[in-house]
């Protein structure tokens, strides 16, 4: 009899090495941004005509190829639990992304596919970590960048940045702000539909100029700063895995039309904000004006050891 679909075992093992291999073309991409940012080693007219050349189209070449392989590999692990689903007759909906926090229960008729509201508050949370100064006492960065206090993880991404990253991450921020203000004005920017905006855009950015594993490494050391209350944690999360999923399904969108895609998935419920009842519920299922104030709720717990230990990031 004739065999129909594919290896279970052998997709995810094919998606894993995918993945490590995008993860490898990033991390060389931003290594050698680092040496030719600093630029002490090569002068002249040939050092500038390289550098531009590298900023101009051979960087991104190296991210947008980084950026397809993992499309590539979300789309076998995709393709992996679709077979799985198919072969045990189970009609659960896979899960969209290879997140550690991704689960595959519906949660209402208007948002089919996505968690319940009790699954993301439970699942998306990470637990407290270290923190520390950034930038350090003796850094020259503290004469551009105010000192702030961040996890030991940011700051070790952070100090891996060479100064023209370090330059577009702060524009990555700044933008990820304005434009969420633009689309989706705000009184306070928490716990609502301007915050879910930010949140993911900021990711999709960051995937595109850093790509997929830098952006979920450093999003998520972001959200292991002590006293984060629980729903906030896991409604920045969530839509932090939602932003990075739209730009690796769009490797060649510009950031208008990123903005243009996050702002449709919020639209449509595919990002979540706190409701009332402190709990994340789809963004189209809670009005703007009638979301809950997470800042009354409990700090995030950070029970889950899979998502939270600090040793899954990438140096």
């Amino acid at each position: 009899m004739p065999f129909y679909g594919a290896d279970i075992n052998q997709l995810k093992t094919l998606s894993k090495a995918l993945a490590k291999g995008a993860d490898l073309l990033a991390s060389k991409a931003r290594e050698l941004d680092s040496v030719i940012g600093q630029g002490g080693h090569w002068q002249g007219q040939d050092a500038k005509r390289f550098a531009g050349e590298w900023q101009s189209s051979l960087r991104p070449l190296l991210v947008k190829t980084s950026l397809g392989i993992q499309a590539a590999s979300t789309a076998v692990l995709t393709n992996a639990e679709e077979q799985s689903t198919a072969s045990t007759g189970n009609s659960g909906i896979p899960a969209a992304s290879q997140g550690s926090g991704s689960i595959s229960t519906a949660a209402s008729p208007a948002n089919p596919g996505m968690p319940t509201p009790e699954e993301i508050l439970e699942n998306y949370q990470v637990s407290d970590a270290e923190t520390t100064r950034w930038p350090g006492d003796w850094d020259p960065l503290r004469l551009v960048v105010d000192q702030r206090e961040v996890t030991r993880k940011e700051a070790e991404l952070l100090n891996g940045l060479g100064p023209l990253e370090m330059n577009a991450f702060k524009g990555i921020h700044d933008d990820a702000f304005s434009v969420a203000d633009e689309r989706f004005p705000s009184g306070d920017r928490n716990d609502d539909q301007n915050d879910a905006f930010r949140h993911a855009y900021w990711n999709a950015l960051m995937v595109q100029e850093f790509g997929a594993a830098w952006a979920e490494d450093y999003a998520t050391a972001h959200e292991q700063l002590p006293g984060n209350p629980a729903p906030r944690e896991a409604m920045d999360l969530y839509n932090n895995e939602v932003g990075r999923n739209i730009a690796i399904a769009h490797p060649d969108a510009g950031a208008e039309e990123l903005a243009d895609l996050v702002e449709e998935a919020v639209r449509n419920g595919d990002t979540v904000v706190v409701g009332q009842d402190l709990l994340p519920h789809p963004s189209n299922e809670v009005p703007m004006e009638q979301t809950g104030d997470a800042g009354n709720a409990q700090p995030a717990p950070g029970e889950d050891p899979e998502f939270n230990d600090e040793s899954r990031t990438t140096s």
